[in-house]
């Protein structure tokens, strides 16, 4: 019999950990998942990611109301049949976690709506199940007379998350087809169920012996309900976490670096300081982690301004700011939970109310960003405020906080308030200077350029701008720029003589300049297809007997185009369609007689890559509708993924011919270095035109030879199949 006095039953905690360290894997397995499966139905928009962050939310704040409802409202035996019959419905609907394919959007829907329908037909109740049992069984836990903090089983869930984060991308995905994991995780999902059962069972046999419960942490313990103030911290803590997270990412992914694996490593580490605050007391300490956080946020919102102030001209590259902006969300999400650790409940009772405000919380920083910050900013200003947020609180703690001497060695109250008070100082200087940003929609000049920030939205698809650039002294270079979020997307000179220039990516002497051209010479009509908008420079090649189709998914950037540019008003061309959508939907929604001579990819630039316009079931798309001797462009510029490898297996898989040219960058003409590749059957263009590689050069200007593009085992994408790890460039 076990001995419930002296709280021992190793074989009963054993269980529960196990259960709920499985819960929490699959938890974020499903996620990248799911979120990977459908990302080819909305146009590969980073998006979905979002939009599916503030379902997966939502779904877990639900599941933490039943858990609390259930464990408040009904008897320990009725607690284990209720969940026992949530339990078999989510083990049925496993079966079916992959979406069906009948719930794939046309292309017409509103893309949120859309997808928080899909996940919950989908994905919904089994994901409700496993997010229900974090908190159920930490309460049966308290119930089962166990001594030890229930708070560590909660830091040993977000080690499951953590875990299965990093499996994903490194273990599952660049070896099995999506379905093939989808299987796998609906068997992991009853082996769920089955340790959930066990427990189950077991509690019903030490619910006759149980002494009373034991308190859930070390201080000394009260019976006094929350207050309302405490309520309130249980969710604007966790919000501005989850703000900071979603906030960040977002920032990275659009205005810096936006790697492939940029969500992956906030997303690690927003578990990371859940697992550190909750685990023990001691590794949290309020003041260095008040005063670090402070320092790095002064460091990160001045990184340019503050120098400037003194004289100084240092600043940081790509790989230093995103290193900065980790640490700046490692330090904010760690103070905001180690701050509600703090304020824990120290009875047993109100363990699922905790639980359920937390989740809240968390819930109200992904619906900001997803529906207020989406729909009423311009920018992602979210990220400024969550810095700011996280300045107040810093600065709360370190003037206020009462228990900070005793819990971190030498902290003075002094020097905690001169702390705050400089770094506000700082800030404040900081964001004199950032308003005064000409991409804040004012008039700038410096060097003799006088910059005119003209325009700026954004939706779902993203941030849209356009900036206006004049030289007084050369007025002929006079030009404006398109951007998508910080990425140039287009460049049109002012000047009546340069207008109808082709510039950035698309200079005749680019390889699909070439390839238009040499189409051009062979036949006196030519009907072309472009995904992807920008500026519509390559609209400049259209001649009166043309017919140019462009493939646009993002509104906002098809009313920037037409607005600011007249690349698309001056075409020659009397036939110049903009079709919005997905373009890979809108293609596979032809007729079969629509043929084109040219079909063009341009949705490569910068580091996001739509990947569902890559795979095997997108070139077999497009193969449907070129004509036999036509041609298919695709610009794989990208500093972050060698793509390369990538179209070179499509290429072959389709039995067509390939060139692949790499061109420098040439600023007196605004050529921007760009890399495409085109693949054909026409083997006198291929004879005409062979392939570039980039030229290496060693440190000291020596040149080493054309830069070897192949990389061995990448296999060939499909809708079910593709892995980014082996493409990534390693410099």
């Amino acid at each position: 019999m076990v001995n419930t006095a002296s709280g021992r039953q190793p074989g009963l905690v054993l269980l529960f950990a196990l259960t709920i360290f499985v819960s929490a894997f699959l938890l974020f397995q499903v996620q990248p998942m799911v979120g990977k499966f459908i990302l080819p139905w909305f146009g590969g928009s980073p998006a979905v990611w979002t939009t599916a962050m503030l379902f997966f939310q939502s779904i877990l704040f639900a599941g933490y109301v039943y858990a609390h409802l259930v464990a408040s409202r009904l008897p320990p035996r009725q607690q284990r049949l209720v969940h026992v019959v949530v339990l078999a419905l989510a083990c049925a609907a496993a079966l079916f976690v992959l979406p069906h394919a009948a719930l794939k959007p046309t292309g017409d829907e509103t893309p949120v709506l859309r997808i928080l329908l899909i996940l919950a037909l989908s994905v919904g109740l089994p994901y409700f199940c496993l997010a229900t049992t974090g908190p159920l069984l930490q309460h049966w836990f308290t119930l089962s007379g166990s001594r030890g903090s229930v708070f560590r089983l909660y830091a040993l869930s977000n080690v499951g998350s953590f875990l299965a984060l990093f499996s994903f991308p490194y273990v599952f995905e660049p070896w099995l087809e999506l379905p093939t994991i989808g299987r796998l995780w609906t068997a992991g999902f009853w082996v769920f169920a089955a340790l959930c059962l066990a427990s189950a069972i077991l509690m019903a046999r030490h619910a006759g012996g149980t002494t009373a419960p034991t308190q859930t942490s070390a201080t000394p313990a009260t019976s006094q309900a929350p207050s309302g103030r405490t309520r309130l911290a249980w969710v604007l803590l966790p919000a501005l976490a989850s703000l900071a997270f979603i906030a960040t990412t977002d920032h990275l992914s659009h205005d810096i670096a936006p790697e492939p694996r940029v969500w992956i490593t906030t997303l690690a580490l927003y578990l990371l300081t859940f697992i550190i605050a909750f685990d023990n007391p001691r590794w949290y300490r309020p003041a260095l982690t008040a005063a670090t956080c402070l320092i790095a946020v002064l460091f990160l919102a001045g990184r340019a301004q503050i120098p400037a102030l003194f004289g100084m001209h240092w600043g940081y590259g790509v790989s230093e700011l995103r290193w900065l902006h980790y640490i700046a969300l490692f330090l904010i999400c760690l103070l905001c939970h180690g701050e509600l650790y703090r304020r824990r409940p120290t009875d047993p009772k109100y363990l699922t109310t905790f639980y359920l405000w937390m989740s809240f919380g968390g819930a109200c920083g992904g619906l900001f960003v997803t529906l207020v910050a989406t729909n009423v900013f311009d920018d992602y200003y979210e990220w400024p405020l969550c810095l700011a947020l996280a300045v107040l609180l810093a600065c709360r703690v370190l003037w206020f906080g009462k228990a900070t001497a005793a819990q971190t060695p030498g902290y003075s109250h002094g020097y905690g308030r001169s702390l705050a008070l400089m770094t506000l100082s700082g800030l404040l200087i900081a964001c004199a200077f950032w308003w005064d940003n000409p991409m804040r929609g004012r008039v700038s000049s410096a060097q003799g350029v006088i910059d005119t920030h003209l325009d700026q939205s954004r939706n779902f698809y993203g941030v849209v701008a356009v900036k206006e650039r004049r030289f007084p002294e050369r007025p002929d270079m006079d030009h404006r720029v398109f951007y998508s979020g910080q990425i140039t997307h287009g460049i049109q000179y002012l000047s009546d003589r340069w207008r109808s220039a082709a510039t950035t990516y698309y200079a005749k002497d680019s390889a699909v300049g070439e390839t238009l051209q040499w189409a051009m010479e062979r036949k006196p009509s030519l009907q072309v297809a472009l995904i992807g908008l920008g500026a519509g420079t390559l609209a400049t090649y259209a001649r009166p007997s043309d017919i140019y189709d462009f493939f646009e998914i993002n509104p906002e950037a098809v009313r920037v185009a037409e607005t600011y540019f007249d690349n698309l008003s001056q075409a020659k061309t009397r036939q110049l369609r903009i079709i919005l959508g997905d373009a890979r939907l809108r293609i596979e929604q032809m007729s079969s007689d629509q043929k084109y001579d040219v079909i063009v990819l341009d949705a490569f630039s910068g580091g996001g890559v739509p990947v569902h316009l890559l795979t095997r079931e997108a070139f077999k798309a497009y193969a449907q509708h070129l004509k036999p001797d036509g041609h298919i462009a695709i610009n794989i510029t990208n500093a972050y993924l060698n793509l390369y490898p990538v179209v070179k297996a499509q290429a072959q898989a389709l039995g067509m011919g390939f060139r692949n040219k790499f061109q420098e960058r040439d600023m007196a003409r605004y050529v921007r270095e760009n890399q495409w590749f085109v693949m054909s059957h026409d083997r006198d263009y291929f004879a005409r035109y062979p392939s570039i590689n980039r030229l290496l050069r060693d440190d000291k200007g020596r040149e080493l030879g054309p830069e070897n593009l192949h990389i061995e085992g990448v296999p060939l994408w499909t809708d079910h199949f593709s892995s980014l790890t082996p493409i990534e460039w390693r410099y």
